[in-house]
């Protein structure tokens, strides 16, 4: 099923929420924008970049306001999730990513020596060819940014049989 995300009545992109089912009531997708989506998701996607700002640079007035002003513009563009038909799926919050900005982030020097142990790579192994058998495509470490869509959405749904 497909499912839109509206903003004031405008469709900004759509979404099958179709990234690993996890329980309850969140669930998450990429998001392929409309035109005017192109326009106003980097609005919804600015919370992250001011936050991580202002974690790195430690606190400053200025840091601050820039997060309060996204929140705002954020939650000026009153993000709703629809059906195909039209009708409001009820959410808690909605979240937008630049998975671009993301992808973006160097890795920290913590990270550089990170390895896993036999026996986590066997796990992840195993994962993985579960999800291949059952027809997931699983992408590879070779891809880059720009093979990935650049946003992704996350729902908190009100009542977690909504989307199924």
């Amino acid at each position: 099923m497909v499912y839109s995300i509206v903003s004031r009545g405008r469709v900004l992109g759509t979404t099958d929420l179709g990234f690993i089912y996890r329980p309850d009531v969140y669930r998450c997708g990429w998001l392929h924008p409309t035109p005017l989506g192109e326009r106003l998701l980097p609005i919804a996607a600015g919370v992250a970049p001011a936050l991580r700002a202002e974690y790195m640079l430690g606190p400053d007035t200025t840091l601050h306001a820039d997060v309060v002003s996204a929140c705002d513009q954020e939650e000026a563009l009153e993000l709703e999730l629809r059906r195909e038909d039209g009708t409001l799926i009820e959410t808690t919050d909605i979240g937008i990513t630049d998975t671009h900005y993301v992808l973006s982030i160097p890795i920290s020097e913590d990270d550089e020596d990170f390895e896993l142990t036999p026996e986590q790579q066997a796990e992840i192994d195993d994962m993985v060819a579960e999800m291949k058998a059952e027809g997931w495509k699983v992408p590879v470490a070779e891809e880059t940014a720009t093979d990935f869509p650049q946003y992704q959405v996350q729902v908190w749904l009100v009542d977690q049989y909504a989307v199924p």
